[in-house]
């Protein structure tokens, strides 16, 4: 009975706006560890938004159950890399990512992750001085909270997990394993070095206000910084249109929601330097002229909420935070990287994409300028402004200068989340940042769902927008899962586009129906059971999905599927004839 009165007076205590719709839900899970008929009459009562639509919205969230859950739950991780790993194939209860990929295959137990199988280790003994990594990985396979030493985030060497330094993170070990850094890095150099709770300075923020709005936007479009969430739109443009158009309010959204299989880049920055993401947000805010700022972040990157908030708090205390800032949660759902999706869900609508124009650059959040970037996009932004934007263009490419936060997992010895300068070919991120593959490669996924599988052949390919779209290649968030001879790139393909046929929302018709039809065509395929016709067919489901579709994730749908006609013709023909050479689909080996 306290615990339904505290729930209710938590409910009662929010703003009776349609907006606070996705609170109000997270209050309830969170309580009941479900959503009850009750209790959501009771939240669309408060809010004054009608049951049936409260009910409808709170099923579009995959993240929320609207049953009660057993009192004892596992879930199993059906990623790629999971997959690539040895994960079963079949599971009661899945989820498509659990973002633990360098220490798949993976698992969650009663709500907590489990790494490795289930297989674990004692906590790392430590003294004072030593340095501790203390994230998501690392916790997913020993009891790290509880080790001695300075608790610091993860330097991205997932597969050493657990692991210390006694050389202020300078090098690494676990065990007779010892490790370092192959290259220099720009986002990542606090990351595992400093205690994610610790008070940082905030030199560039002082700088920028001192600089101005206008010389802040200025040098971040000099500097060409593109977006780092897929689509790799110029900051400083996407900006000057919020910037030019005349309004009360503008909004900075930062999606740090982040629900792509295979991609956990912001989790890493949030669990292990959030200031630094809270420093590139509060200069975005300056830059392009925002009054409110809205940080949306994963329901269930519960280290990455917790440590953004402590350092939103520390922030304040500081006095550098002036102006609104709230950090809303999703609940799930690979559509919110659509920028419209998003929007509706804050806005306490079902996670929808809208027709454009209006831009939300013109028209987002409550019909204010809203500029959307990621957090990976925003932490450069300290360091373009302490340093210039020459310096910024230093490494990477002529086109998309910079870094990029590299997700890698799967088939290689040392899966983890590493910075390169854009331009590296794959090769070197397999071998130099990777250590190389667990065994002979037969073809590599990158770019997540909406990406791409190449061949081998293609290894040589620069890490970059434009190389890799040269070759029928997306490089999206920046996700890499390596193949071998034992993987069946058709099989892998297949289960991108089941992905997607699972994600889409179901607005517009050619999404809708067109993931479901191609899903079915492509397991008509892979078993060997498919008409004559079926691959003009395909091509035919793939031209209409990409053109017809009303948002990125049925226009990029086709995108894999088109990657394994261009280089994997022959695997298809056996495929065809019912045959699989790794024996893993419908054919014999």
């Amino acid at each position: 009975m306290t615990a339904t009165r505290d729930l209710d007076e938590r409910i009662q205590a929010l703003p009776r706006r349609r907006t606070y719709l996705l609170p109000a839900l997270h209050e309830v899970h969170a309580a009941y560890g479900w959503l009850p008929a009750d209790a959501l009459e009771m939240v669309g009562l408060h809010l004054r938004v009608p049951k049936s639509e409260v009910f409808g919205i709170a099923s579009s969230f995959p993240d929320f159950k609207l049953d009660a859950p057993d009192p004892s739950t596992t879930r199993v991780c059906m990623g790629a890399s999971c997959r690539v790993l040895g994960g079963p194939a079949h599971a009661e209860e899945t989820a498509d990512c659990l973002f633990i990929c360098g220490v798949g295959p993976a698992s969650e137990v009663d709500g907590v992750l489990i790494g490795r199988g289930g297989l674990r280790v004692a906590a790392p003994e430590a003294d004072a001085a030593t340095l501790v990594q203390d994230g998501s990985c690392s916790r997913a396979v020993a009891d790290t909270p509880r080790a001695g030493g300075t608790h610091v985030g993860c330097a991205g060497n997932c597969w050493q997990a657990p692991s210390v330094s006694r050389d202020g993170g300078r090098t690494w070990t676990s065990g007779s394993t010892a490790w370092s850094r192959p290259a220099d890095v720009r986002l990542l150099a606090d990351v595992g070095r400093v205690d994610p709770y610790a008070v940082k300075s905030y030199a560039a923020l002082e700088k920028a206000r001192s600089m101005g709005s206008d010389a802040v936007w200025q040098t971040v479009r000099d500097s060409g910084l593109r977006g780092r969430g897929g689509a790799y739109f110029p900051v400083g443009a996407k900006w000057e249109t919020a910037r030019n158009t005349p309004a009360e309010k503008k909004f900075l959204l930062v999606n740090a929601e982040e629900g792509e299989p295979g991609v956990y880049k912001d989790r890493h920055l949030m669990e292990g330097d959030p200031h630094r993401v809270l420093e590139g947000v509060l200069i975005a805010a300056l830059g392009m002229g925002a009054t409110n700022v809205v940080i949306f972040v994963n329901g269930e990157a519960r280290l990455s909420q917790e440590r953004l908030l402590t350092a939103l708090e520390t922030a304040r205390r500081l006095g550098v935070v002036d102006l609104p800032l709230e950090i809303r949660l999703g609940a799930g759902g690979y559509v919110l990287g659509e920028e419209t999706a998003l929007i509706n869900a804050i806005h306490g609508q079902r996670a929808e994409p809208l027709a454009r124009p209006p831009f939300p650059a013109v028209s987002g959040l409550q019909a204010s300028p809203t500029v959307i970037n990621n957090a990976e996009t925003l932490s450069n932004l300290p360091d373009v402004i302490l340093n210039g934007p020459d310096w910024f263009r230093s490494v990477g490419t002529s086109a998309t200068p910079g870094t990029k936060l590299v997700s890698l997992a799967g088939a290689v010895q040392r899966p983890g989340l590493y910075e390169v300068p854009l331009g590296t070919p794959l090769q070197a991120i397999v071998d130099t940042w990777g250590g190389g593959p667990t065994g002979e490669l037969s073809a590599v996924l990158v770019g997540g769902p909406s990406g791409s599988i190449l061949p081998t052949s293609l290894l040589d390919t620069p890490f970059d927008v434009q190389t890799l779209q040269e070759v029928g290649g997306v490089l999206g968030a920046g996700g890499v899962v390596p193949l071998t001879t034992a993987h069946c790139p058709v099989a892998a393909v297949r289960e991108l586009v089941a992905y997607n046929s699972r994600e889409s929302c179901g607005k517009c018709t050619p999404c809708r129906e067109g993931t479901v039809r191609l899903l079915n065509l492509f397991d008509d395929v892979r078993r060997g059971q498919a008409a004559s016709d079926a691959l003009d067919v395909l091509d035919e489901l793939n031209d209409v999905l990409a053109f017809g579709s009303l948002c990125g994730l049925g226009q990029m749908a086709p995108n894999p599927v088109r990657a394994l006609r261009r280089h994997f013709a022959d695997q298809i023909q056996e495929h065809l004839a019912g045959r699989c050479a790794a024996g893993v689909c419908g054919g014999a080996a």
